[in-house]
């Protein structure tokens, strides 16, 4: 035990020496996505102006109301603030009003959020994750956006896969873009050919047989990943959609514990964190502490999403440059999955400011009056973020944002054929998610078998489910 934590120490002060960027830098693409970091406090195509679906976003909502000239309130996390109040002075230029913007810490927003409308504050517009976007509209605090102008246009703009986070399986249309962006695994090259390793494993199994042959090759810990209880369950559906496992049906209820290959997928992560192919404290290490590993070399590979290559590649550590990306997840369909989170309207405001919020909406989530996806543009070029549409990948401005060592073809197929997972936006999900969180880590533990954890979450999804 105590060697363990002599190596854990060590990793942690290999992985942090000799960087030479700020900590707040390497985190910058993991709190624009809003992703929990306890270190920090928390973590050309484009449309033209004569284009059918562009010519929908520009101009009043199309309701009889007088336009409105008065203030609009926005509420977002604390990432990019200045990035932010740079979008909406953009807005206030093309429409003329002011956007007045309300920043909650990302530990504690969801939460934080619900209190603000539950008690009648009057937000037009807020960021949210994706998994309580049904649950906020089902309580009252978010609008359906079904009969608003330029909503179908909009979602018929998305790649066909991405349409399913903001328009549910009942029709119901809940929520506009705020971001995008695809798990894929980073992986260093240069440690991959030292170590006789020609090519990125394509499998589960070739990467526990490539990380025994790193470890014995001197990497501490070859393998890396956030598995913290927060974003296991992330790891958990990427895991078994790109072994080609269905984890829900079209009606929300469980199927992965139906299919056999469930069990060899649970297997594989017990035995990567139990056979020490993994750092012991990965359970709790937050993606600082894995940019920083892959960037000084103590860890081969790591999967999360695809703008963190940019970090790393930032962090200018001494393995920095040999870290290259892999478009095809490991597994049997090499299927990832795709993830963002949403931009929700509140339901306080009526008339000339209703249809305001709505254009300040289809602003921010889709494309801007001249019919460009101004605010995607800018989260790439900042933290190198996706959006869900295929016309932003050929948007020049867009590719120009990315550094050379993407190819951005590869990326746009990768982000095209990963999959949303439908149920993983409707109102129980969230109990369930963290439910998953507990069992895996019980799991990796040693204190619960995978049979057992695989029927536990089962269960779990059928009664949260149930309780609605």
């Amino acid at each position: 035990m105590h060697d363990h934590q002599d190596a854990d120490a060590r990793e942690r002060a290999d992985a942090e020496q000799g960087l030479k960027v700020s900590r707040a830098t390497l985190l910058r693409g993991a709190a624009a996505a809003g992703i929990a970091l306890p270190a920090m406090g928390l973590l050309s195509a484009c449309g033209s102006g004569d284009d059918d679906s562009s010519a929908s976003t520009s101009g009043d909502s199309g309701g009889t109301s007088e336009a409105y000239t008065g203030a609009l309130a926005m509420t977002a996390w604390e990432a990019y603030p200045d990035q932010i109040r740079e979008n909406l002075a953009a807005f206030k230029q093309q429409y003329g009003n002011q956007v007045d913007l309300t920043l909650i810490p990302n530990i504690g927003y969801g939460p934080a959020i619900q209190t603000r409308l539950q008690g009648g504050q009057e937000i037009d517009a807020y960021y949210n994750f994706a998994y309580n976007s049904t649950k906020f509209v089902d309580a009252g605090w978010a609008k359906e956006l079904n009969d608003l102008p330029g909503v179908e246009e909009m979602l018929a703009d998305m790649f066909e896969t991405s349409a399913a986070r903001h328009k549910l399986p009942d029709g119901r249309i809940v929520s506009v873009p705020y971001f995008s962006a695809v798990h894929l695994l980073m992986y260093n090259e240069a440690q991959l050919r030292e170590n006789g390793i020609s090519a990125a494993p394509q499998s589960y199994s070739e990467i526990y047989d490539q990380c025994e042959k790193l470890k014995a090759g001197g990497v501490r810990a070859p393998y890396a990943a956030y598995w913290t209880k927060q974003f296991s369950e992330e790891y958990f559906i990427l895991y078994l959609v790109s072994e080609g496992i269905v984890p829900f049906d079209d009606d929300g209820n469980p199927t992965f514990q139906d299919d056999p290959k469930t069990e060899g997928v649970l297997d594989w992560w017990t035995s990567m964190y139990q056979d020490g192919l993994t750092a012991r404290s990965i359970l709790t290490d937050d993606p600082g502490k894995h940019v920083a590993a892959m960037a000084q070399g103590t860890s081969s590979f790591f999967t999360l999403h695809h703008y963190f290559l940019k970090e790393i590649r930032n962090a200018r550590g001494p393995q920095s440059r040999n870290v290259t990306m892999s478009y095809r997840i490991p597994g049997s369909s090499g299927e990832s999955l795709q993830i963002g989170e949403v931009v929700q309207m509140g339901t306080k405001a009526d008339g000339g400011r209703a249809d305001r919020a709505w254009e300040l909406l289809k602003f921010y989530g889709w494309k801007d009056k001249d019919g460009r996806y101004g605010t995607f543009i800018s989260w790439a070029e900042s933290a190198a973020l996706l959006g869900p549409y295929p016309g932003l990948f050929k948007d020049p401005q867009f590719r120009r944002a990315f550094p050379a060592y993407y190819d951005l073809g590869e990326l746009e197929r990768a982000f095209e054929a990963s999959q949303v997972v439908p149920a993983r936006v409707l109102p129980w999900y969230s109990s369930f998610q963290t439910k998953v969180g507990d069992r895996i880590q019980a799991m990796l533990l040693g204190q619960a078998s995978v049979k057992d954890t695989i029927s536990s979450l089962a269960d779990d999804a059928k009664s949260f489910a149930a309780a609605g």
